[in-house]
């Protein structure tokens, strides 16, 4: 009796399309890892129920998180590191990041102004 061998033989051809196999994967995964260190979406709601009921110090506390949060928004565009970094590997993903910190910094700034209003008249024109 023949001994048959269980291990199998790849022809050319065969690797050739496993390489490029892999070479999507890896470039996908490469991706992926790329996007998920985008800028995350931070976008925060322009009111809230209890926005009426906040006292002049909780309004000014608000105020001042928020103050600081529009600062890191506006650090996330421009020209970063995580920007380079896509534009060398992923130019699309600097549009992507572009705009979801364009969207943060505006969230950001309607909530402050609306605050800003709710202060003024709450604890401004008393």
């Amino acid at each position: 009796m023949k001994h048959v061998s269980t291990t199998s033989c790849y022809n050319v051809s065969e690797l050739s399309s496993k390489r490029i196999t892999m070479k999507h994967f890896a470039f996908l995964l490469l991706c992926t890892l790329l996007l998920t260190g985008c800028v995350s979406n931070k976008s925060i709601p322009t009111t809230q129920a209890s926005d009426y009921t906040l006292t002049c110090e909780q309004l000014q506390d608000e105020l001042t998180q928020l103050g600081a949060k529009f600062e890191e928004a506006k650090d996330e565009s421009g020209v970063t590191g995580k920007n380079v970094a896509l534009a060398v590997v992923f130019w699309p993903g600097v549009i992507f990041n572009e705009m979801r910190a364009d969207n943060n910094e505006k969230s950001v700034s309607r909530r402050i102004e609306h605050l800003g209003n709710l202060y003024n008249q709450k604890c401004v024109e008393q």
